[in-house]
């Protein structure tokens, strides 16, 4: 079929599209690159492994919709409403979707490498072995989204919402969280080398085995974490906030703690045979 036949189907609404759809489950090669859709509601409608790369959609509703599969590279999805949408092993490459309501949204095995997601909303969103690398989420909100075993090496996650997060086992080396929101959240094994963190607040959290060498938590609130067997060689932890945080079995060599409260914090069994706690407050009981 040429891609005008796709068009007209599709401008008969999801019912007929996707009645067509379960009637040629087979079909392949459904061509809508660079096609330009505004207005649209489109809830529901099954996109499966069909070739979007370079679609401009404006003002369009696809809660819902079936996109797994979908390539969508370089395309114009800018404040559209995805809501619960299945992208699962999409090509998202270099997509605008900043602004977009991707809550609940199924973006596992995505790839999202250079994606804008600047101010989207991806509540509860599965995101999990997802590739999100240089990728830009600047503003987001991703509370409670389930991240595990994803790639953000060199995102931008600035002043972004994670409260809850579970980001174990993620890539987040040279990542910049800097002035972002990580309450309660899980980064246990989480790969942090050289990421900064800089007036974060990871209260509550588990780092557990996180690897955080290099890091920059200059003014990071980690009061009451779990960081045992972490590796903070050689972290910038000036003026941070570790009051009650679990400390035991990680690795402080070389890191600087200057000025930084760490009272009520537990470091039995922690390597601190070169740190400087200059000018740092530290638990009564050392």
């Amino acid at each position: 079929m040429a891609k005008e036949e796709f068009i007209k189907l599709l401008n008969q609404g999801v019912n007929i599209w996707n009645k067509w759809r379960e009637s040629a489950p087979d079909m392949r090669g459904i061509d809508l690159s660079e096609i330009q859709l505004e207005g649209l509601d489109l809830t529901g409608i099954d996109m499966s492994m069909v070739n979007l790369r370079g679609a401009k959609l404006h003002n369009v509703k696809m809660a819902s919709a079936n996109l797994r599969g979908a390539e969508l590279s370089m395309a114009n999805l800018r404040g559209i409403e995805l809501k619960g949408a299945n992208l699962s092993a999409a090509n998202l490459s270099m997509i605008c979707l900043s602004e977009a309501d991707l809550s609940q949204a199924n973006l596992s095995g995505a790839d999202l490498r250079g994606a804008n997601l600047r101010l989207a909303k991806l509540d509860l969103a599965d995101l999990s072995t997802t590739k999100l690398n240089m990728s830009s989420l600047n503003g987001s909100c991703m509370i409670g989204a389930i991240i595990i075993g994803a790639n953000l090496s060199r995102a931008e996650l600035r002043e972004a919402n994670l409260a809850g997060t579970d980001f174990s086992r993620a890539n987040l080396s040279e990542a910049d969280l800097s002035h972002s929101n990580l309450n309660v959240s899980t980064l246990v094994g989480t790969d942090l080398i050289g990421a900064t963190l800089v007036d974060i607040d990871l209260s509550e959290s588990n780092l557990t085995r996180a690897n955080l060498i290099g890091a920059n938590l200059y003014r990071a609130n980690l009061c009451g974490c779990d960081l045992i067997g972490a590796d903070l060689r050689g972290a910038n932890c000036s003026e941070a906030y570790f009051i009650g945080a679990d400390l035991s079995r990680a690795d402080l060599n070389r890191a600087e703690f200057t000025s930084a409260n760490l009272s009520k914090a537990n470091f039995s069994g922690a390597n601190t045979g070169t740190t400087d706690f200059q000018g740092a407050i530290l638990p009564d009981v050392w």
